[in-house]
């Protein structure tokens, strides 16, 4: 991606995976334009509407680094190189790739739910949108994909935990899982509860690991590795270089990394002089049958993961912040912190701490307006609980 005149910046709205968005953004990459594809929830930000890049590109949020989220940009070939990646590491698995058929679960402005339009592309297969009202579902859905699939074809879709846990609280939804050759999990480690049951019910989980500055997936576990009990989330991909810094963080060399685009409508490389980036992501690397795996362990910032969503407090902290000093709300500190949750395996939890002489209605009161305030947040930044310090 070269510096040339200014490009308009073309913006998607999207809330999940909705076949009217998937057309949008198919006719911007054909006529080669630069579509910034962006959660609805995401009204309030300001947006450039020109960048120093010629398209095709797709902008998407990224988990980023160092307690906030960055804006990542990747020109086609690089989406076109991850899909090239993971069905060449398909291949070797046995999978046949015209014959594969996939179900895409998730939202269009995460890396993982717009592969699997380019997947398909490549691949030379058909791409089928899952809405999460059905997924939810489990009886319709269970119907649906039986109705649909054909013999020979290989059924893959890609999931986050919180999905998972929901699908393995059901009959049906066991079921669903148990008709896929490949589930690729990532977003967060799973649980061992998860894993176990996974193993015990036969199902195909594929492990992996990857982010929006890698176009997606650079490691993945086959199946019949995670059925025998590994706990690693995968062999190294065809196109990746990986190592682990001397700090722990896992590193990454590919031709398939990102740019990434600043404030001032410029671009900035996401890798070194020498070709590396570095994740926020402790890891290790382990040789198994020849070939290298990589372990995940955790994230080295402060951010957390809520749902297969990454959340960032600080970015939270300045929002409510703001929030705070405009309407004058009588608070003099709050604080927020982790919770674990069942189904969102974490969620948020904000203490607060008013000005002494306030009234309990003037604490109910301005606890309502808060309340009303984060409901426009994204689903996975929603405070689960508000709590009053009373010391």
């Amino acid at each position: 991606m070269e510096s040339t005149m200014k490009n308009k910046i073309h913006i998607i709205k999207v809330e999940n995976n909705e076949k009217e968005s998937v057309k949008k953004i198919l006719e911007n990459i054909k006529r080669g334009e630069i579509t910034y594809i962006r959660n609805k929830s995401y009204e309030s930000e300001e947006v450039l509407e020109t960048i120093d890049i010629t398209g095709p590109a797709v902008i998407l949020n990224s988990s980023g680094s160092s307690g906030k989220p960055k804006k990542c940009i990747h020109n086609l070939k690089n989406l076109h190189a991850s899909a090239e990646a993971s069905g060449i590491w398909l291949e070797k698995q046995g999978f046949k790739l015209q014959n594969c058929l996939i179900f895409n679960t998730l939202p269009l402005n995460h890396i993982s739910g717009l592969m699997p339009l380019f997947r398909s592309k490549i691949w030379g297969c058909e791409n089928i949108n899952i809405s999460p009202k059905v997924i939810k579902k489990t009886k319709e859905l269970l119907s649906f994909t039986n109705a649909i699939k054909k013999d020979k074809q290989h059924l893959i879709t890609s999931l986050v935990p919180t999905q998972l846990k929901r699908l393995l609280s059901e009959k049906d939804g066991i079921n669903w899982l148990k008709i896929f050759d490949l589930i690729w999990i990532g977003g967060a480690s799973i649980s061992f509860e998860t894993s176990r049951k996974c193993r015990l019910e036969k199902i195909n989980l594929a492990p992996c690991y990857g982010s929006t500055e890698t176009a997606a997936m650079v490691t993945s576990l086959n199946p019949k590795e995670f059925l025998e009990g590994h706990d690693n989330v995968g062999e190294i991909l065809n196109d990746i270089n990986l190592r682990i810094s001397k700090t722990g963080l896992i590193q990454i060399k590919s031709d398939r990394i990102g740019i990434e685009l600043l404030e001032s409508s410029k671009t900035k490389n996401f890798k070194n002089k020498n070709g590396w980036w570095e994740s926020s992501d402790l890891g290790e690397i382990q040789q198994l049958n020849n070939s290298l795996y990589l372990k995940f362990i955790g994230r080295v910032d402060n951010a957390f993961n809520s749902g297969g969503e990454i959340v960032f407090p600080e970015v939270i902290k300045s929002r409510l912040k703001n929030f705070i000093l405009n309407e004058k709300i009588p608070i003099k500190n709050f604080m927020i912190s982790k919770i674990p949750n069942k189904e969102w395996g974490n969620k948020i939890e904000i203490i607060i701490d008013f000005k002494k002489q306030i009234n309990k209605k003037d604490i109910e009161y301005s606890l309502k307006i808060l309340k009303n305030f984060s409901k426009n947040w994204p689903k996975h930044e929603r405070p689960e609980t508000w709590i009053i310090n009373k010391s």
